[in-house]
């Protein structure tokens, strides 16, 4: 026999040998011997069980590679580390790096969670874990669908990528972006790259409502306040509300909305703006509308005058509602309002009042009584002196906006963020 003979099969044998590491690391019911390309391959058959560390990785058939120290795993392959499992028909270990890949129908089981995806690698040295292919995640209160996701273990962080859809069953909600961040320990989740969120809610005669919130970042808290928070380029739209700020918090459980930096809102055909504006619901329709201040309202006086605009401002606006819309308008400090008169369906001029305070009451939308506290001040300008000339009589801070966003169909707004349709 040669020398080289003789070395390989010394070396051969000390791979084989029942050393007390080796007995704890690998074990079969079977074990064969073949050369695979030039190198020795131990094919391991029948409750294979290969543990490295706290790592376990279990098997019907493996083949190892000695040389390089790789595992190929066939059949009802179960990667085990702590409290994480994961699952797949075939996988691969690499014990000198402590990587596992798992292929085709992967599962991941811990603390609560599963996860399906067409591929999964786990780094056990940085307890860590990647997985990309169909990624379904399924905890207690969400279901998380994205093209690739990365978990890590001892802080139970996740970040999704590409085609991400997380949907609230219970709060009929769903999220759709590009970026999921997801921080358990702290009950939040960020969503960037054309961040969507749609809610639908039961409405009557069977119908549901819809509110859709963008912004460039939306971030959701779980915590006692239960908050989503837009932020940048923020809209808002549900039925006959529309909002645009930089700033909107939708407390979901209170049933509020919160508007800051530059927010206008529309209710109906009332146009709202100010430094900021709180909006209180009651089963998802609007009951209270405060603006703190430069605070104004606008709606159109009339449909068969459409250049004609009602104006409220003040320091403070507070706006009830009832079931038949509008009930009262309340104005406080520096308030001025800007109201067009009628006979019947002819203009007739329009009145312009000011004081500390006023009040306004509604009934089926149109104003009935106005009252009036503190430095009252009052003009009338006759009609002859209105007509045409209406935008003089605007007030310092009055703007018309139309850009009021609207309501996106759903189906457009699932093809856009998945990548279906035409």
């Amino acid at each position: 026999m040669s020398d080289r003979r003789v070395l390989r099969a010394l070396a051969l044998l000390a791979a084989l040998a029942p050393g007390p590491l080796r007995a704890q690391e690998v074990s079969a019911d079977t074990l064969h011997v073949r050369p695979v390309g030039g190198e020795d391959v131990r094919e391991l058959i029948g409750h294979v069980l290969l543990t490295q560390e706290a790592t376990r990785v279990r098997c019907a058939r493996a083949l190892e590679y000695l040389r390089t120290g790789v595992f190929l795993l066939f059949g009802n392959v179960v990667v085990t580390d702590d409290t994480m499992t994961l699952r797949a028909p075939r996988g691969r270990y690499d014990r000198p790096a402590r990587v596992a890949e798992v292929f085709d129908r992967v599962e991941l089981e811990q603390a609560g969670t599963t996860l399906h995806a067409g591929y999964g690698e786990y780094f056990a040295g940085e307890r860590r874990a990647f997985f990309h292919t169909g990624v379904v995640v399924v905890d207690s209160s969400s279901v998380v669908h994205a093209d690739t996701l990365e978990y890590w273990r001892d802080s139970r962080r996740s970040r999704a990528r590409g085609r991400v859809v997380v949907e609230s069953p219970a709060d009929r909600l769903t999220i759709f972006g590009g970026l999921l961040d997801h921080d358990p320990a702290r009950l939040y989740s960020r969503m960037t790259v054309d961040p969507l969120m749609v809610q639908l809610d039961s409405a009557a005669g069977g119908t549901f409502d819809t509110l859709q919130v963008r912004g460039r970042v939306l971030e959701a808290f779980r915590d006692s306040s239960h908050r989503l928070v837009a932020t940048d380029s923020v809209t808002l739209v549900r039925a006959d509300l529309a909002a645009r700020a930089r700033y909107a918090c939708y407390y979901t459980a209170a049933d509020s909305i919160v508007l800051r930096a530059s927010p206008v809102l529309w209710y109906r055909d009332t146009q709202v703006a100010g430094d900021s504006i709180d909006v209180r619901l009651e089963h998802r329709k609007v009951r209270t509308l405060v603006v703190n201040g430069s605070a104004l309202a606008v709606s159109r006086s009339d449909s068969l005058h459409p250049g004609r605009f009602d104006q409220l401002e003040g320091d403070r606006l507070r706006m009830l509602f009832g079931a038949e819309g509008l009930a009262r308008t309340d104005v406080e400090g520096r308030a001025v309002s800007l109201y067009h008169l009628y006979d019947d369906t002819l203009a007739n001029g329009l009145n312009r009042t000011s004081g500390d305070r006023i009040v306004i009451r509604f009934a089926g939308g149109k104003a009935q009584r106005i009252a009036v506290y503190g430095g009252v001040e009052g003009q009338y300008f006759p009609e002859n002196m209105v007509r045409g000339r209406e935008a003089e009589y605007a007030l310092p801070g009055f703007a018309w906006r139309t850009d009021r966003p609207r309501i996106a169909k759903a189906g457009a707004a699932l093809n856009r963020h998945t990548g279906t349709g035409p």
